[in-house]
């Protein structure tokens, strides 16, 4: 997989930090749920949405557990990491091409 267009992150309160260097790899679209409590566990993750980033030192426990079935049933990639760019990056370097 090259680096998805559009990025859906679960978990941190700011992103501000992530967002142009997200935009200078080639994502164009990125949504932010901070999901620290349990109303994001009822939000459906969008259509266009090619990779979901779960940052899991910012995240309600239910609505992680939720969204990652749902992640699962719409079979697309998801990365766990904590709200690290180098640790990010990491994870989107190892991501299989397509």
């Amino acid at each position: 997989m090259s680096i998805p267009k559009s990025i859906l992150i679960i978990g941190a309160d700011r992103i501000g930090a992530l967002v142009p260097r997200l935009e200078k790899l080639g994502t164009s679209r990125i949504t932010h749920w901070s999901a620290r409590n349990d109303k994001t566990a009822k939000n459906i993750i969008p259509a266009h949405i090619e990779l979901v980033v779960f940052f899991t030192d910012f995240l309600n426990h239910t609505a992680a557990r939720k969204l990652k079935s749902q992640v699962k049933q719409l079979g697309l990639p998801a990365l766990y990491c904590r709200r690290s760019w180098s640790e990010l990056a990491d994870q989107m370097n190892q991501l299989p091409l397509q």
